[in-house]
């Protein structure tokens, strides 16, 4: 009985119920084989596998079409095939009288189940689960046994590999790239940073010079005698000149992809062209001096917006401050250069009004306001620069007429000298200033240089962490490849039977690929343990068979040979020469018969006793088979009585080999219990001759015998 295992099931129960039924209607049959009474339930049974297939293969042709089989015509050939195949087994069993058609019938149907289940049924499961036919055991599963669930069913053994390698790669190139985008960004900030303190040296000087064409057009404006005329002139055409070069400087690309100054720059050239109108109005005086210190101003305050975008374009906080620092300067100087402007004014008209007083008071405070701006952005060395220009001579002188004009003491002021003091105090800030300008343009360089760099390094970086990335990738894919690979080589070879191929064990990193070995070797060496023990089994079984033949051939000899003498019985002699006479009739071949009896062989056994008469027999028997050659035939066939069949001899050979043996018989001699006991042998010899009886021939051979015995015995007679 076979009984059904779960390692068959598909997980659909109307197909595993049909196997199961089926394979209970085959150790049915198998039974009634064993029990000899399968004659009686066979057209049942029959009937039954037949019944029962048909609605199994329907069942199971629906739902391989409901799931869109691509073998399903494969499918229905098979199932057509074994469907024909059952009425003729069932004939073949009828019809057969040897039990051991009914046993292979038995096995066809047991391996043809299997084989369906294996080879048909079972690789048709994972079509069967996608089409939700099959009954899966639910469990709980969170979120991530879920992504690992879809991610092995989506993705090959190889891909994942390669996804878990590239998986941080692209991460870590993700955090490289925006590190190198961080690191250009920062380059174009600088790049455009240093584009425009490029241009800042310029703003400076041109704001320079404007400032001194303010300060000259308010103490022209102011004075009499046109004192400040030729200076102004002068100072204009310097104005000019730096406009000019300013305006060329700003037409580069660099400059005009800044968007952030466009406008101001733009404010400036609306400025500029209005400015030779500001000095034919201020040649006439046609224009206070309030309203052309405001218009210079506006003109210098828009110039000057464009220093602290700069240092909002960058991110760099000491870049940022440095800036800022120049900032602070740059409006410190504005600062002065309208307090010159408005102080000539003062002090040209020895008085001024109310409005006028206020806005130089305000100029004063707000260049306290840059200072304390400017302390906290500039570094220790800039602090003690800025202390030194405000503790110099000039900057007392400055002071003091800045105090008389407070108090409107005008005695001792002149215009000339405060124009030249607070020139010549402005020059030494705008050197001050051009020294901020210089460090700052060092700053950005080695900011340019280090973020060059940096990006070069990092970039680098990438590239060989890329590289070296892509390289161990490879290696391992292939070495794990290689490892699967060999693994499913020796699988497919365990498959077909293979036991000699061996995987050596991973001994240097336990991984999952080490128990997979592992578990391979394990499987390989239980089968062939398995093939082993199924050999030793089989040999066993052989061995069994032989000695069940040997036993039967033992057997065979028993019934055939006379335990005693090991001569042919009776029976056994009838078959034999019947055999023999055949052939020799058949072939025209001589075939002649001894008749042979023990001399006085009663008065032995009176004599000496039952076990000498016994001992008399063997020895006896044991010289004639010695003598007798293999093709001839020595036969028990009395108490001592015995025939020898000599095929292919003729009369004359069967009389020397008589006589020889007879005279072997009288001259030997056997002892039994310290006796010695000397005997002799009759013989009565006759030939085939035209007989179909062997019983007519040993008639003639006994005459002989007969004949032997009347001459006194010992002696050898031929039937004539």
């Amino acid at each position: 009985m076979i009984e059904w295992n779960e390692g068959l099931s598909l997980g659909i129960k109307a197909l595993d119920d049909d196997h199961k039924k089926l394979l209970d209607i085959i150790n049915e049959l198998s039974h009634a084989i064993s029990n000899d009474e399968a004659k009686k339930f066979i057209e049942s049974i029959f009937d039954e596998l037949q019944n029962y297939a048909t609605d199994h293969f329907h069942r199971e042709e629906e739902l391989l079409k409901k799931c869109g089989c691509k073998k399903l015509d494969e499918h229905i050939k098979q199932h057509l095939i074994f469907s024909k195949k059952i009425p003729d087994l069932k004939a073949k069993f009828l019809l057969s009288k040897e039990p051991y058609n009914a046993e292979e019938i038995s096995f066809f149907l047991t391996d043809w189940l299997f084989n369906h289940i294996i080879e048909e049924d079972i690789p048709a499961i994972t079509m069967f689960e996608k089409c939700g036919l099959t009954k899966e055991k639910k469990e709980k599963s969170n979120f991530l046994t879920k992504i690992i669930t879809k991610t092995t069913n989506k993705f090959s053994f190889t891909r994942r590999i390669l996804l878990s390698a590239l998986t941080p790669l692209i991460g870590m190139l993700l955090f490289g790239t925006i590190i190198l985008l961080n690191n250009y960004n920062k380059y174009e900030d600088m790049r455009k940073t240093s584009a425009i303190t490029n241009i800042i040296s310029n703003i400076d000087e041109l704001v320079h010079t404007i400032q001194i064409e303010r300060g000259l057009s308010s103490g022209f404006l102011t004075s009499a005698q046109d004192k400040f005329k030729d200076t102004l002139n002068v100072q204009r055409t310097i104005v000019d000149m730096a406009t000019n070069e300013f305006l060329e400087k700003i037409k580069t690309t660099e400059i005009k992809n800044i968007y952030e100054i466009q406008p101001y720059i733009n404010t400036f050239k609306t400025d500029i062209s209005s400015i030779n109108k500001l000095r034919k109005d201020i040649d006439g005086k046609v224009i206070s001096q309030a309203r052309t210190i405001d218009k210079y101003t506006s003109m210098i305050g828009n110039i000057l917006s464009i220093t602290p975008k700069v240092a909002f374009l960058n991110l760099d906080r000491e870049v940022s401050s440095s800036i800022a620092t120049l900032s602070s300067i740059q409006h410190l100087k504005e600062s002065l250069g309208q307090e010159r402007a408005f102080g000539t004014m003062i002090i040209e008209q020895k008085d001024a009004t109310l409005k006028e007083y206020i806005t130089f008071t305000r100029l004063i405070g707000t260049q306290k306001a840059f200072l304390s701006t400017f302390a906290h952005t500039a570094s220790g060395s800039q602090k003690h620069t800025n202390k030194m220009l405000r503790d110099s001579n000039i900057a007392k002188q400055v002071r003091l007429y800045e105090d008389s004009i407070e108090i409107h003491d005008f005695k001792n002021l002149d215009t000339e000298i405060w124009f030249k003091s607070m020139t010549t105090y402005i020059n030494k800030i705008k050197l001050f200033e051009d020294e901020l300008l210089s460090d700052i343009n060092i700053l950005i360089e080695k900011r340019i240089n280090d973020t060059i760099r940096n990006l070069l390094l990092w970039l680098s970086f990438t590239t060989a962490i890329l590289v070296i990335t892509l390289s161990i990738l490879y290696t391992f894919k292939k070495s794990t490849k290689f490892q699967i690979y060999q693994l499913t080589n020796a699988m497919k070879d365990l498959a077909t039977g293979g036991r000699s191929l061996r995987l050596s064990p991973i001994h240097v990193k336990r991984d999952e690929l080490a128990y997979m070995y592992d578990a391979y070797e394990t499987t390989r060496q239980k089968l062939l343990k398995g093939d082993i023990y199924t050999q030793l089994y089989l040999n066993k079984k052989e061995m069994e068979i032989q000695s069940h033949q040997r036993e039967n051939v033992k057997l065979e000899v028993m019934a055939f040979i006379d335990p005693l003498t090991g001569a042919v019985n009776r029976r056994k002699f009838e078959e034999l020469s019947m055999q023999e006479l055949e052939r020799s009739n058949r072939y025209n071949s001589d075939l002649s018969f001894l008749m042979l009896d023990i001399d006085h062989f009663k008065s032995i056994n009176d004599t000496y006793g039952h076990a000498a008469g016994d001992e008399i027999l063997k020895h006896f028997a044991s010289i004639c088979l010695d003598m007798a050659r293999s093709l001839d035939i020595v036969a028990r066939v009395g108490g001592e009585e015995f025939v020898v069949m000599l095929p292919e001899t003729t009369i004359d050979g069967a009389y020397i080999f008589a006589e020889r043996f007879r005279k072997e018989i009288y001259t030997s001699e056997v002892t039994v219990d310290e006796q010695i006991i000397k005997y002799s042998v009759s013989i009565g010899i006759a030939i085939l001759d035209n007989d179909k009886d062997v019983k007519d021939i040993l008639q003639r051979a006994d005459k002989a015998l007969y004949k032997a015995k009347e001459s006194g015995r010992n002696c050898t007679i031929v039937y004539k």
